[in-house]
């Protein structure tokens, strides 16, 4: 991406071959996804391993790498306090904020694209929240949206339109994962506003 957008140097050809290279890495991107799900529906050989995490880090390392990769406008604002510590797997911690991310730049329908994450800690539970300005989910899909290989439609509009690629995996693995933590994931939007998705730690 740095390469095909900001390098004057790179010739047509390049970036022909870059193109076909970032193609490739979207698809492979993909196939990770559906691995990590395979991987989490292996019960028997699949463990955990939690360590104390810095969600401020975490997620402002996230939120570099997408400044970057994102292949239209978008807008950052991480409101995560810089003393929330969570327990939790670093990688399944860092891939289920990933997808969210991902979707949200994905089915984005406004330029920029504005995305806020924030975080709360109390006695009971940490919650982790990605919010978007996106087209937002009606009530019908919200209801399936976690099931496996589901894909909604894009806005308001129910039926079976595919607009954007993907597998149907990503939601399902955040919603299994957040079961494998103890906790769990929700989702609150209005169509037309944007969407929250929020994990719950207990």
């Amino acid at each position: 991406d740095v390469l095909l957008n900001y390098d004057t140097h790179v010739n047509e050809k390049q970036k022909k071959y870059l193109t076909i290279v970032k193609d490739q890495l979207i698809h492979l991107t993909g196939l990770v996804e559906q691995i990590l799900t395979l991987a989490v529906e292996n019960r028997s050989t699949f463990r955990l391993r939690p360590e104390t995490i810095s969600l401020n880090e975490l997620v402002n390392s996230l939120i570099e790498q997408y400044k970057l990769k994102a292949s239209k406008p978008v807008e950052f604002t991480c409101s995560i306090p810089e003393d929330i510590e969570l327990v939790a797997d670093r990688t399944h911690l860092y891939n289920m904020l990933s997808n969210l991310i991902d979707n949200a730049i994905k089915y984005a329908d406004k330029e920029p694209c504005r995305i806020e994450a924030t975080a709360r800690q109390d006695d009971h539970e940490t919650t982790i929240s990605i919010t978007d300005n996106g087209p937002g989910i009606s009530e019908a899909n919200q209801r399936q949206i976690f099931d496996k290989l589901f894909r909604g439609p894009r806005g308001k509009v129910i039926s079976n339109i595919h607009n954007v690629k993907g597998y149907g995996l990503g939601l399902y693995y955040v919603k299994d994962m957040m079961g494998k933590h103890g906790g769990t994931a929700r989702v609150e939007s209005v169509p037309g506003k944007g969407s929250t998705f929020t994990l719950h730690f207990k």
